[in-house]
C-alpha cells in the first residue's frame, strides 16, 4: 500500500492545479480518505496516552488535545506557557518516558509518564515541540517535577506535592538525626530539650517550625517565629489521623507532620519555609516526629510512675508518699510499746546546682554519695527518704529529744564532702521533730513542724534546731 500524501499538498492540488490523471473527486475520496486516517491514528494515539500537546518556540502551548481532560476543558491552556502545566520541566528538551507527578483539578496526586521531542528548522533552530501525557495508577519512585493545577487563590492553601530533586543526602539526614538525638540526651527538663532538637533539625533545613500538643493548641511547647494565621487556621481544625500533610500557603510551603501519643491528644511537628520540600526533607522531618512523640511519651510514663510510686527513682530512696505511708505504720507500732520517735529534715544546700555547674553525671555522683553519708548517719532499720531535690527526711525510730540531738550534732560537724574532681564540701542543715508515743499527730503536721525548724535554724545561722512547739 502506497503512503498517505501529505494534507497540505492535497489541498494544494485540490484548490490550484490539479492534476490532468486525477479528477476533483479523485481528490476529495482521497482528502476524505486522509482525514479519516488521521482520526483513526489520533483515536489509536488516544488509547495509548491520555495528552497530546504541541508548543512554540517559546513553550507555548499552540495545541492540545483532548478538549476535556481529568474533567476540566484544555482550551484555557492554548497560548500560556507550558510551565503553567509544569513549572520544573523544560519542554523544550527531550523527555522519554519522565516520570512527573501533578495535582488533579480534585486535589488528588496523580503520576503522569511524560514523552516530548523538540522539532527544528532548517537551520537547525528549535521552533517547538510535540509531546504526550500518559496517566499512571501509582506513584512511581523518582519523580522529578510538579504539574499543579492552576490556582484560583494564591492566598488559600493549596496541597503541595513539590517532590523536587535535591534535599538532604542519606549521610546529612543521619547527621541532623544524631544531632537531633544529642539535643535530647543532654537536656534534662523536656521543654529544654525539645527546643534544642528543634533548632538542630531547623537550622540545616533553613526553616521555621513549631511544636504543638493538640490538647492545648494555644500553648506551643516550641515556637521559631510567629506562626502565620493560614497555617493557624488548618491545626485549629479538628486534627486528622497521624500522618504527613503538605500545602502551600502565599510564598511559604508548608509540611505539618502528626504522631499520636499516650500522654497527649497528638503532637503535631510544623514546619513552613520558602523553598518546596523533598521527599528526603520529609522523611527526616517524619523521623524527626517520631523521635520526639517517643521522647514525650517515655517522659510522660516516667511522670506518671514518679507520681504512683512510693520510691524516688533517682535515689532509691522513699518519696513523700512512702515516707509518709512508713511514719503511720510505724507509728502504731511504737504506740502500742510507748515509744518516742524523731523526724529530722536534713537540708543539703548546692546539691542540685552541681548537675547546672559540673555536669549531669557529676550530679548524679554527688546524689549518690549524700544518700550514702546519710544512711550511715541512721541505724539500717530507719527509714529515709527524699522529699524534694536537696531535702531528705530521716525517722528514727525510739529516738528521743536527746538522742536525736546527739546525732544531730556529729551529722552536722564536717557536713557532707562530695569526692568528685574537684571535690566539693557541701553544708548540712538540719530541723528536728519529736513525736511522742500516741501523740495525735500526723505526718503532715511532723512535716510542716521539721521545715519550720530548718528555717529557723537557717535564720539563727545555726546548723540544727528543735522543733519545741506543742502540735
Amino acid at each position: 500500500m502506497s503512503p498517505l500524501p501529505d494534507l497540505r499538498s492535497l489541498f494544494s492540488q485540490f484548490m490550484n492545479n490539479p492534476s490532468p490523471d486525477r479528477t476533483p473527486q479523485d481528490l476529495r475520496n482521497m482528502l476524505a480518505s486522509t482525514l479519516e486516517s488521521r482520526e483513526r491514528w489520533r483515536s489509536l494515539l488516544y488509547q495509548a496516552v491520555d495528552l497530546v500537546f504541541e508548543t512554540d518556540s517559546r513553550g507555548r502551548i499552540m495545541l492540545i488535545s483532548p478538549e476535556t481532560w481529568l474533567g476540566q476543558p484544555t482550551t484555557p491552556l492554548i497560548g500560556r506557557p507550558f510551565s503553567a502545566l509544569c513549572d520544573t520541566v523544560n519542554v523544550l528538551q527531550t523527555h522519554t518516558g519522565t516520570p512527573v507527578q501533578i495535582t488533579t483539578p480534585q486535589g488528588e496526586p496523580l503520576t503522569v509518564i511524560l514523552s516530548s521531542c523538540p522539532f527544528q528548522d532548517s537551520e537547525g533552530r528549535i521552533t517547538g515541540t510535540r509531546g504526550t501525557l500518559k496517566a499512571v495508577s501509582q506513584t512511581l519512585p523518582g519523580t522529578t517535577a510538579v504539574i499543579a493545577a492552576p490556582a484560583e487563590s494564591d492566598s488559600a492553601p493549596q496541597p503541595d506535592t513539590a517532590h523536587v530533586t535535591g534535599g538532604h543526602s542519606d549521610a546529612a539526614g543521619i547527621t541532623i538525626l544524631a544531632a537531633i538525638t544529642t539535643a535530647l540526651r543532654k537536656a534534662i527538663v523536656p521543654r529544654l530539650a525539645s527546643a534544642a532538637a528543634m533548632d538542630a533539625l531547623l537550622t540545616p533545613l533553613a526553616a521555621e517550625g513549631a511544636l504543638l500538643d493538640t490538647s492545648a493548641p494555644k500553648s506551643f511547647l516550641f515556637i521559631s517565629s510567629a506562626l502565620p494565621a493560614d497555617i493557624q487556621s488548618v491545626l485549629s481544625t479538628p486534627a486528622p489521623q497521624a500522618g504527613t500533610e503538605l500545602f502551600r500557603t502565599g510564598s511559604s510551603h508548608v509540611m505539618i507532620c502528626r504522631e499520636n501519643i499516650r500522654s497527649l491528644r497528638q503532637l503535631c511537628l510544623v514546619l513552613w519555609r520558602s523553598e518546596p520540600w523533598s521527599a528526603q526533607d520529609q522523611q527526616l522531618c517524619e523521623t524527626a516526629c517520631s523521635l520526639l512523640a517517643g521522647f514525650w511519651e517515655l517522659d510522660s510514663i516516667h511522670r506518671r510512675i514518679l507520681t504512683d510510686s512510693d520510691y524516688d527513682i533517682a535515689s532509691n530512696l522513699l518519696n513523700w508518699n512512702g515516707l509518709k505511708s512508713e511514719i503511720e505504720r510505724r507509728s502504731r507500732r511504737l504506740d502500742q510499746e510507748a515509744m518516742a520517735a524523731t523526724l529530722i529534715i536534713a537540708r543539703v544546700p548546692g546539691l542540685t546546682e552541681l548537675s547546672k555547674t559540673r555536669g549531669f553525671e557529676a550530679g548524679e555522683e554527688a546524689l549518690r554519695q549524700c544518700v550514702a553519708l546519710l544512711r550511715k548517719a541512721i541505724r539500717p532499720t530507719d527509714a529515709i527518704g527524699r522529699i524534694s531535690n536537696n531535702t531528705f527526711g530521716l525517722w528514727m525510730d525510739g529516738g528521743d529529744r536527746f538522742a536525736a540531738a546527739e546525732r544531730a550534732e556529729r551529722m552536722t560537724a564536717h557536713g557532707i564532702p562530695i569526692l568528685i574532681d574537684p571535690p566539693v564540701h557541701l553544708p548540712l542543715q538540719l530541723g528536728l521533730v519529736s513525736r511522742e508515743a500516741n501523740a495525735e499527730e500526723t505526718p503532715e503536721s511532723l512535716l510542716e513542724r521539721g521545715m519550720q525548724a530548718l528555717q529557723e535554724g537557717v535564720a539563727e545561722n545555726r546548723k540544727w534546731r528543735f522543733s519545741h512547739e506543742a502540735p
